[in-house]
């Protein structure tokens, strides 16, 4: 089956990657992207605070880490395919049952569930399918899948602009709910857990050292939580998930705090929402070029600038490295973690262990929000927060220097 399909000139694991791009687009370029939008004119129409209605994106981070740190449990006594159609079809139902709120208390409980359908339909089951169908080229396709939550993010948002104005807020929900059943409910009827299930095996796994990449390569989750190394990775991966969120949460008002208009200040969202989208598919061939260690390293050096950018934001030409940092460092986030958890760790039970490292990053979401807006409360600027969450992303470059192998091109074979 493998010969033949190579004949063909075609590998259907090519079909997942795509089918995971749209998915990634509608459902997590929505739910993660796209919400923020909704803040100014719901509070202006209900009258709720702004904290208030932004503790829905923080509720969303919450139960992620939750999900996240029973994935191992998921995969192993739940049929996936089953529970991701299920949730692909709930998902945008919830989300358009958005549009029928008046209390704060219907936001917060709908969130709940657009956390599962975040969770459930985007970077831990494709984190998980990914590396069952590509050996090689795992890189570039984790970079194409993940990109699409900022393709949906950059196209989207102006749209809802203009949808917002137009239609008001609760129509807004509702169109952006059949855009998300619409795509993603077909999609996951494309997809295939294992190739098995197309009489194939994994991209280039004949090809690495002469045999199959197995799953019995690595070591089990017990033993990773034994390991200085996996807690040490797993609170970096936090950290830097904080500096990451913080570039994406709060440039537009930093912008416009620094006198920038709104106008500029949007367009700047949205360049930086395709600048991650690209860096997703070239930080996935940097991956696959350079190395886990070199590329984890380049994508960790752009976060940093990209905060140095958002301290020196006045300078318009520094504005490129906010770009910068928001393109390679927020990439990381989604493409780099499951490639250096696998090549560290191994395919032996990378779910759980991706499982519980996802959580941790999920926890630096979920304080990110809050910290931020406290800096701001008492400071009157974001820009404290800058220098320590910079110091962060500079300690966890040391520590990735260090506890990732060098010369790992072919690392995923010694697991």
């Amino acid at each position: 089956m493998e010969d033949s399909q190579k004949k063909q000139g075609f590998f259907y694991g090519w079909v997942i990657v795509l089918a995971g791009t749209l998915i990634m687009a509608a459902v997590m370029g929505i739910i993660y992207n796209c919400f923020s939008q909704f803040i100014k004119p719901v509070c202006e129409e209900l009258g709720f605070s702004r904290r208030a209605m932004s503790m829905n994106q923080t509720i969303v981070s919450l139960v992620q880490v939750l999900i996240a740190f029973g994935w191992g449990w998921i995969l192993k006594n739940v049929n996936i395919k089953r529970l991701m159609l299920l949730i692909s079809v709930v998902g945008p139902v919830g989300f358009f049952c958005y549009s029928f709120c008046s209390k704060i208390w219907m936001f917060y409980g709908i969130s709940v569930l657009m956390s599962c359908t975040l969770t459930l339909l985007s970077v831990l089951p494709f984190s998980y399918i990914i590396s069952n169908w590509f050996v090689e080229k795992r890189g570039l396709a984790t970079g194409i899948c993940f990109m699409g939550s900022g393709l949906g993010g950059m196209i989207l948002n102006p749209m809802l602009g203009v949808w917002l104005q137009s239609y008001g807020w609760r129509m807004s929900f509702r169109i952006l709910a059949v855009i998300m059943g619409v795509v993603a409910i077909p999609c996951v009827l494309l997809v295939k857990i294992r190739p098995g299930e197309k009489g194939l095996k994994a991209l280039g796994a004949d090809r690495v050292s002469g045999s199959s990449e197995s799953d019995e390569d690595g070591i089990t989750l017990a033993e990773a939580k034994k390991m200085p190394k996996f807690w040490i990775l797993a609170c970096c991966s936090m950290g830097v998930n904080m500096g990451l969120s913080s570039l994406v949460q709060t440039l537009s008002p930093h912008l416009t705090d620094n006198s920038y208009s709104v106008t500029f200040a949007a367009a700047m969202v949205s360049v930086s929402m395709g600048a991650m989208a690209l860096g997703k598919i070239l930080l996935g061939q940097l991956f696959d070029m350079l190395g886990t260690r070199r590329a984890t390293k380049f994508s960790l050096t752009c976060a940093f600038l990209g905060l140095m950018g958002m301290l020196f934001c006045k300078v318009t030409p520094l504005l490129g490295l906010i770009v910068l940092g928001i393109g390679f460092g927020c990439a990381f986030g989604t493409v780099g973690n499951p490639i250096v958890v696998q090549n560290v760790f191994g395919k032996r039970d990378f779910a759980a262990i991706m499982g519980l490292y996802t959580a941790f990053c999920n926890i630096g979401s979920a304080i990110a929000p809050t910290a931020n807006g406290a800096v701001f409360d008492f400071f009157g600027s974001y820009r404290p927060a800058y220098v320590v969450l910079a110091a962060v992303v500079a300690v966890s470059f040391i520590c990735f220097s260090v506890y990732l192998p060098k010369g790992d091109k072919k690392a995923s074979k010694a697991k």
